[in-house]
């Protein structure tokens, strides 16, 4: 089955531990309260969950279009009519 999934943010979710609730609690080394994990939110990482910088092909994109990208991460636009 193929499903269209629309994902409108041009860049990732950056998670810092040092601001979780409780990670404190967990460690006192400074390297790894400083830690970031970068989420994917393009839907375009071939590294999923995680980032790894293909949302930086989505910043030509047009407000009010909707794309979809091949397997050679070619850029089409959607026919409105699918969407």
């Amino acid at each position: 089955m193929t499903r269209v999934v629309l994902h409108d943010r041009d860049h990732p979710y950056v998670v810092k531990l040092e601001e979780r609730p409780g990670f404190k609690n967990l460690t006192s080394d400074e390297k790894l309260l400083k830690f970031e994990i970068h989420l994917c939110a393009c839907g375009l990482s071939k590294d999923k969950p995680f980032c790894d910088g293909s949302h930086a092909r989505v910043k030509n994109e047009e407000k009010g279009k909707v794309y979809t990208y091949d397997e050679q991460n070619q850029q089409h636009v959607m026919d409105p009519k699918y969407v």
